[in-house]
């Protein structure tokens, strides 16, 4: 069956999504009621995640930011006191001094008051990030946002992935107007989760002549970040140097949360950890070269390299978690807004991949902790480097033998002419 006749099928069907969308929301609200509202009905405290930044800024409040990398019994039994309850559960801070210091306006808060601003603070991130990205039909976007489960997992598990979503999403827009430098000023943000980059790494460097601004912008952000650790927190940027290796090799999330090649190899083969090396390295080669074919066959225009970069950054991560594919948002919109001929492969794609991330974290979770199955298959990873294949092929086969196959007004880095709905 061909794109345009699967897209026929589905266009009737799409809005089964927002269904769908809704009731992973209402579930996770009623279960919240169930718990009280500071926890669920099993027991897990609201937003957890949250915790792990909320963690460092009151350490850095009460005078001791040294601590926030110890993950030790004392830090376990603070993180209760803050709280305010015994819950079984620590959450570890792993990111570098500079992004502690974010939260801590919020630290003198209540837990669960700060929770509830970063809460806000996300969706506004979204909103603003879908605003820099410009599409013909913002408040649709939104919808199909929320509805997406990557999305819903990052303001359930008190995530921050929205914040990195707006910074890609001002990436692309600096980056689209012919302002390479600022772009990767911004693009130096993302230095508080270093994978979120090697996307963008690669991008910039397959051409690193043309993207030198980029290349210095993240450079200089980067220093600056580093710099304001060491002045703001130095006994936290000590501490972080020296627990750097344990960081790096950490392991303890949920294996049914990860998607990824790594994670993949590391729950179908367990115990060999030369399997998920193995198939972290190929597959980040494998993009890494596809990335350059397409770059190759299409002149490499911002409208597509731009979502070439996010799927990459997610894809060669060792640790890209279901939250992390909410990034996925700024690439759609993108490629639906600037390479309107291909919607009906959008249409099938992205369909794919919505539903390949809605099922895989339920279902592995299924097979590790109800099932006990010796060997997990991570359902959304093969589906996703299949979609990630298709999407370049697509984009290749737009732009092969053709001077400019976007939209006319495209190739100054202007808004196409023919967004479409």
């Amino acid at each position: 069956m061909t794109y345009a006749g699967t897209a026929e099928w589905l266009r009737p069907r799409l809005p089964f999504g927002f269904v769908l969308g809704a009731v992973a929301w209402a579930v996770w609200v009623g279960n919240l009621a169930l718990g009280g509202w500071y926890k669920d009905n099993e027991g897990t405290l609201i937003g957890g995640d949250h915790l792990a930044f909320y963690t460092p800024a009151r350490l850095i409040r009460d005078g001791e930011p040294g601590r926030m990398y110890d993950y030790d019994a004392a830090l376990h039994a603070y993180q209760q006191r803050l709280i305010g309850w015994e819950w079984s559960g620590f959450e570890a801070y792993r990111n570098p001094p500079f992004y502690a210091l974010l939260y801590v306006p919020t630290a003198g808060l209540s837990y669960y008051a700060s929770l509830g601003v970063w809460t806000a603070v996300g969706l506004l991130a979204l909103v603003a990030a879908v605003y820099l990205l410009r599409p013909a039909r913002p408040g649709r976007v939104l919808l199909w946002a929320v509805a997406f489960y990557p999305v819903f997992a990052t303001v359930s598990f008190g995530q921050n992935t929205l914040l990195s979503l707006l910074v890609f999403a001002a990436v692309y827009r600096l980056a689209d107007a012919g302002r390479p430098v600022a772009a990767g000023l911004v693009a130096g943000l993302l230095w508080f989760k270093p994978p979120l980059l090697i996307g963008l790494f690669v991008w910039w460097g397959l051409a690193p002549r043309r993207h030198a601004g980029c290349l210095l912008g993240v450079g200089v952000t980067g220093l600056s970040l580093a710099a304001v650790s060491w002045a703001a927190v130095p006994d936290a940027a000590r501490a972080f140097v020296a627990s750097l290796g344990r960081n790096v090799g950490f392991g303890g999330e949920g294996m049914w949360n990860k998607h990824t090649p790594r994670a993949f190899a590391d729950m179908l083969v367990p115990g060999v950890p030369a399997a998920g090396l193995a198939a972290w390295g190929v597959a980040a080669a494998a993009g890494v070269a596809v990335a350059w074919w397409v770059r190759r066959r299409t002149g490499g225009p911002v409208a597509v390299m731009f979502p070439v970069a996010v799927f990459l950054s997610l894809w060669a991560s060792p640790h890209a978690l279901i939250y992390e594919w909410a990034l996925l948002v700024a690439a759609g919109v993108v490629l639906w807004e600037r390479v309107p001929r291909s919607r009906d492969a959008w249409v099938c794609l992205f369909a794919l991949a919505w539903v390949g991330l809605a099922v895989g974290t339920p279902l592995a979770l299924v097979q590790i902790k109800y099932l006990a199955l010796p060997a997990v298959v991570q359902v959304s990873v093969p589906v996703l480097g299949l979609v990630g294949w298709l999407a370049a092929r697509e984009l290749a086969a737009a732009g092969a033998g053709v001077g400019n196959p976007w939209p006319a007004g495209e190739a100054a880095g202007g808004r196409p002419s023919h967004p479409g709905g």
